[in-house]
């Protein structure tokens, strides 16, 4: 059977697709007017919006008790897919970043290391699929068109000059991260209060672990071991929880803060280069380069 495995062709051929289908998005809009671009973009985000609450009535969602709380707040990539609507408005500088920044990276990411599609955990259940899910699955296509489009949106946004970074607001996005992901446990802590997630299995890595807010679980070792090199041994567990658990999200503000800072300066050398390197050679003591005459005569 066809699936989606790391390196594999599967894993490729989306890789393959993304691209493609940017690239297309890019020529399509080429020769478009601003305001056509711009409502086009936000198209993009209302659709985005549409696939993630009607995934409730597909297969493996369908089969979710309480399936409102797959469309909630439960992990980064969802908080975007919700708040793209309000930050593509936005007036706030910081929170344009944010959305383009996170946005970008975390759709990047998860085609790099697709771990929805390759695993066999649903909604906190080990082992609810049997095998591994096939490549072309409807939901695998879903999941991979809507983190496409969470990657896309900023991206256009960026190319068309919707937006520009600067590197003198570059370390607010570390920050905003980790507010998102304290969004994402008090979203957790709410759904579990009303009784739609089991008590006993809250702040269990095992089960519901969305952005791993509580630790890592099994079948995430690699990843666990990246995440887990910035880890204090003080937050890797859980005063409130009997067995292997972390300190619920302050186990990850110093990996968001060194990934998530190196992220959003590597975006900086992209896309405020001439800024960003004038800031570093300032910072190095490095006078800016000056011509030693003038070219023109």
């Amino acid at each position: 059977m066809a699936t989606v495995a790391f390196g594999n062709f599967y894993y490729f051929l989306y890789i393959a697709l993304g691209v493609l289908i940017t690239l297309l998005m890019v020529r399509f809009l080429r020769n478009k007017t601003t305001k056509f671009r711009y409502w086009f973009i936000f198209g993009l985000i209302i659709f985005n919006l549409l696939i993630h609450f009607l995934k409730i009535f597909i297969y493996p969602y369908n089969t979710v008790p309480y399936v409102l709380t797959k469309v909630s707040f439960e992990n980064v990539c969802a908080v975007s897919a919700l708040l793209y609507p309000f930050l593509f408005f936005a007036k706030n500088k910081t929170l344009k970043d944010y959305m383009v920044l996170v946005g970008m990276a975390s759709g990047i990411i998860t085609f790099i290391y697709p771990v929805d599609v390759m695993s066999l955990f649903f909604n906190g259940q080990e082992g609810f699929f049997s095998s591994a899910r096939p490549a072309f699955m409807f939901e695998n296509i879903r999941f991979y068109l809507s983190h496409l489009i969470i990657f896309l949106v900023p991206f256009l946004m960026m190319h068309y000059g919707f937006h520009t970074l600067s590197i003198k607001r570059a370390y607010r996005a570390p920050f905003m991260l980790v507010i998102i992901l304290v969004i994402i446990f008090i979203n957790e802590l709410i759904l579990t209060m009303i009784g739609w997630i089991p008590k006993s299995q809250f702040f269990d890595p095992r089960f519901r672990n969305p952005s791993f807010i509580f630790g890592v679980r099994g079948d995430l070792g690699g990843l666990g071991m990246i995440l887990g090199v910035f880890v204090p041994m003080a937050f890797r567990s859980n005063p409130w929880f009997i067995g292997e658990a972390y300190l619920p999200v302050i186990w990850l503000v110093l990996p968001a803060m060194i990934y998530g800072g190196l992220i959003a300066l590597a975006f900086m050398f992209i896309y405020d280069t001439k800024e960003t390197l004038y800031f570093f050679k300032l910072k190095m003591r490095i006078k800016p380069f000056e011509e030693p005459y003038d070219l023109k005569e």
